[in-house]
């Protein structure tokens, strides 16, 4: 998003009680969904739309580039 002039945000959570090797895997199921953590999160995120929506200047954003990047996404970043 911020690569074309939105502010984007990105929210990081304690760790759970999985490793992160499980997250997103095919034994990330809800039985480890926590209720209480799901609550938080939705209060937090709608704190921060309900504030983001009523401040009366626009959010700060990152310039808008003048010309693209080249990219390919099968390339993979070089180590140097």
């Amino acid at each position: 998003m911020q690569a074309v002039g939105l502010p984007g945000y990105q929210f990081i959570q304690d760790p759970l009680d999985y490793e992160s090797r499980i997250h997103h895997a095919n034994i990330d199921t809800y039985d480890h969904l926590k209720a209480e953590d799901l609550r938080q999160a939705s209060v937090i995120l709608a704190s921060v739309l309900l504030n983001a929506a009523n401040r009366a200047e626009p959010l700060p954003r990152m310039p808008v580039p003048t010309k693209p990047r080249p990219t390919d996404p099968f390339e993979y970043p070089d180590d140097e």
